[in-house]
Protein backbone atom coordinates (compact mmCIF):
# COMPACT_ATOMS: atom_id res chain seq x y z
CA UNK A 1 0.00 0.00 0.00
CA UNK A 2 1.09 3.44 -1.03
CA UNK A 3 2.21 5.74 2.31
CA UNK A 4 -1.08 8.31 2.56
CA UNK A 5 -1.01 12.00 2.87
CA UNK A 6 -1.16 12.24 7.06
CA UNK A 7 -1.40 15.27 9.41
CA UNK A 8 -0.61 15.21 13.85
CA UNK A 9 -0.81 18.61 15.39
CA UNK A 10 0.23 18.86 19.06
CA UNK A 11 0.55 21.62 21.65
CA UNK A 12 4.65 22.38 23.10
CA UNK A 13 3.71 24.25 26.88
CA UNK A 14 7.10 24.66 26.98
CA UNK A 15 7.52 26.17 23.59
CA UNK A 16 3.82 27.56 23.95
CA UNK A 17 3.32 26.69 19.94
CA UNK A 18 1.67 23.62 17.80
CA UNK A 19 3.64 21.38 16.16
CA UNK A 20 2.44 20.12 12.78
CA UNK A 21 4.27 17.11 11.57
CA UNK A 22 2.70 15.76 8.03
CA UNK A 23 4.06 13.00 6.18
CA UNK A 24 3.62 13.13 1.98
CA UNK A 25 2.40 10.94 -0.10
CA UNK A 26 6.26 9.64 -0.45
CA UNK A 27 6.63 8.96 2.50
CA UNK A 28 8.62 12.42 4.12
CA UNK A 29 7.90 13.77 6.92
CA UNK A 30 8.21 17.34 7.68
CA UNK A 31 7.70 19.24 11.52
CA UNK A 32 6.60 22.74 11.58
CA UNK A 33 6.27 25.33 14.60
CA UNK A 34 3.64 27.33 14.39
CA UNK A 35 3.50 30.34 17.34
CA UNK A 36 0.39 31.44 18.90
CA UNK A 37 0.08 34.51 16.40
CA UNK A 38 0.36 32.59 13.21
CA UNK A 39 -2.08 29.84 13.97
CA UNK A 40 -4.42 32.33 15.45
CA UNK A 41 -4.26 34.56 11.88
CA UNK A 42 -4.17 31.11 10.21
CA UNK A 43 -7.76 30.08 11.50
CA UNK A 44 -9.32 33.62 10.42
CA UNK A 45 -7.96 33.20 7.31
CA UNK A 46 -9.10 29.32 7.00
CA UNK A 47 -12.71 30.90 7.89
CA UNK A 48 -12.36 33.67 5.18
CA UNK A 49 -11.21 31.20 2.79
CA UNK A 50 -13.57 28.76 2.97
CA UNK A 51 -16.63 31.09 3.25
CA UNK A 52 -15.59 32.70 0.09
CA UNK A 53 -14.82 29.44 -1.65
CA UNK A 54 -18.73 27.98 -0.61
CA UNK A 55 -21.72 28.18 -2.54
CA UNK A 56 -22.71 30.28 -5.61
CA UNK A 57 -20.48 33.71 -6.64
CA UNK A 58 -24.01 35.76 -5.67
CA UNK A 59 -25.41 34.19 -2.26
CA UNK A 60 -25.19 36.50 0.52
CA UNK A 61 -22.18 36.28 2.74
CA UNK A 62 -23.87 34.86 5.89
CA UNK A 63 -25.35 32.31 3.60
CA UNK A 64 -22.05 31.46 2.54
CA UNK A 65 -20.97 31.61 6.14
CA UNK A 66 -23.56 28.91 6.84
CA UNK A 67 -22.57 26.57 3.53
CA UNK A 68 -18.98 26.84 4.65
CA UNK A 69 -19.72 25.95 7.90
CA UNK A 70 -21.59 22.45 7.02
CA UNK A 71 -19.16 21.65 4.77
CA UNK A 72 -16.35 21.36 7.45
CA UNK A 73 -18.53 19.28 9.33
CA UNK A 74 -18.95 17.07 6.48
CA UNK A 75 -15.33 17.06 5.73
CA UNK A 76 -14.87 16.73 9.43
CA UNK A 77 -17.08 13.45 9.54
CA UNK A 78 -15.51 11.76 6.62
CA UNK A 79 -11.95 12.55 7.88
CA UNK A 80 -9.72 9.11 8.68
CA UNK A 81 -9.43 9.56 12.01
CA UNK A 82 -9.23 5.67 12.97
CA UNK A 83 -5.54 5.37 11.27
CA UNK A 84 -2.43 5.82 13.54
CA UNK A 85 0.08 8.61 12.06
CA UNK A 86 3.07 7.07 10.58
CA UNK A 87 5.87 9.54 11.32
CA UNK A 88 7.70 8.82 7.79
CA UNK A 89 11.44 9.16 6.98
CA UNK A 90 13.01 12.75 7.82
CA UNK A 91 12.16 15.48 4.64
CA UNK A 92 15.37 14.93 2.94
CA UNK A 93 15.39 18.77 2.74
CA UNK A 94 13.89 19.89 5.86
CA UNK A 95 15.43 17.64 8.69
CA UNK A 96 13.77 16.02 11.46
CA UNK A 97 14.07 19.04 13.80
CA UNK A 98 10.87 21.24 13.79
CA UNK A 99 11.01 24.45 11.80
CA UNK A 100 9.70 27.63 12.61
CA UNK A 101 6.88 28.73 10.14
CA UNK A 102 6.74 33.11 10.08
CA UNK A 103 3.77 33.26 7.03
CA UNK A 104 1.32 31.22 5.63
CA UNK A 105 -0.44 31.26 2.58
CA UNK A 106 -3.73 29.91 1.56
CA UNK A 107 -4.63 29.75 -2.45
CA UNK A 108 -8.18 27.93 -3.18
CA UNK A 109 -7.47 26.32 -6.65
CA UNK A 110 -9.70 24.27 -8.89
CA UNK A 111 -8.33 21.48 -10.78
CA UNK A 112 -9.26 20.87 -14.75
CA UNK A 113 -11.60 17.99 -13.73
CA UNK A 114 -13.53 20.59 -11.60
CA UNK A 115 -12.15 19.25 -7.78
CA UNK A 116 -11.56 21.90 -5.34
CA UNK A 117 -7.85 22.10 -3.53
CA UNK A 118 -6.26 24.35 -1.41
CA UNK A 119 -2.83 25.54 -2.10
CA UNK A 120 -1.13 25.71 1.30
CA UNK A 121 2.71 27.53 1.22
CA UNK A 122 4.49 27.39 4.76
CA UNK A 123 6.85 30.45 4.94
CA UNK A 124 10.03 29.79 7.08
CA UNK A 125 12.25 32.19 9.12
CA UNK A 126 15.29 31.06 6.91
CA UNK A 127 13.10 32.11 3.84
CA UNK A 128 12.63 28.65 2.17
CA UNK A 129 9.12 27.93 1.08
CA UNK A 130 7.34 24.53 1.67
CA UNK A 131 4.13 24.60 -1.11
CA UNK A 132 1.78 21.74 -0.08
CA UNK A 133 -1.36 21.13 -2.47
CA UNK A 134 -4.12 19.40 -0.77
CA UNK A 135 -7.86 18.45 -1.33
CA UNK A 136 -10.57 21.29 0.08
CA UNK A 137 -11.94 18.81 2.57
CA UNK A 138 -8.23 17.84 3.97
CA UNK A 139 -7.77 21.68 4.38
CA UNK A 140 -11.19 21.34 5.94
CA UNK A 141 -10.41 19.45 8.22
CA UNK A 142 -6.60 20.69 9.26
CA UNK A 143 -8.41 24.03 9.99
CA UNK A 144 -10.81 21.95 12.71
CA UNK A 145 -7.64 19.64 13.79
CA UNK A 146 -6.39 23.17 14.84
CA UNK A 147 -9.27 25.14 16.04
CA UNK A 148 -10.25 22.25 18.35
CA UNK A 149 -6.12 22.12 19.53
CA UNK A 150 -6.53 26.00 20.27
CA UNK A 151 -9.83 25.86 22.48
CA UNK A 152 -8.78 22.46 23.94
CA UNK A 153 -5.35 22.50 24.62
CA UNK A 154 -3.81 25.82 24.11
CA UNK A 155 -5.74 28.39 26.77
CA UNK A 156 -5.06 30.80 23.85
CA UNK A 157 -8.44 32.18 24.04
CA UNK A 158 -8.77 32.82 27.69
CA UNK A 159 -8.50 35.88 29.15
CA UNK A 160 -6.75 36.12 32.53
CA UNK A 161 -8.86 36.31 35.60
CA UNK A 162 -10.03 39.87 36.50
CA UNK A 163 -9.57 40.73 40.40
CA UNK A 164 -11.72 43.55 42.43
CA UNK A 165 -10.09 46.34 42.07
CA UNK A 166 -7.83 46.99 44.87
CA UNK A 167 -7.47 43.36 45.51
CA UNK A 168 -3.92 42.00 45.15
CA UNK A 169 -2.54 38.70 44.19
CA UNK A 170 0.37 37.69 44.96
CA UNK A 171 0.31 35.13 41.71
CA UNK A 172 -0.29 37.68 39.03
CA UNK A 173 3.08 37.80 37.27
CA UNK A 174 3.16 39.32 33.77
CA UNK A 175 6.40 37.56 31.84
Amino acid sequence: MAPRVQFKLSYSEVEDRILFSGTFADGQEMNLWFTRRLTLGFLDLAGRISAATSGPGAADPSVKKEIAAFQKDAAVQAADKSTPYDAGTPHQELGAAPLLVNRVTVTPQRTGEGEDRVSLVFGLTDQRQISFPIGRDAFLTIWDMIDELVRMKTGWLTLPERHAVGEASAKAVLH
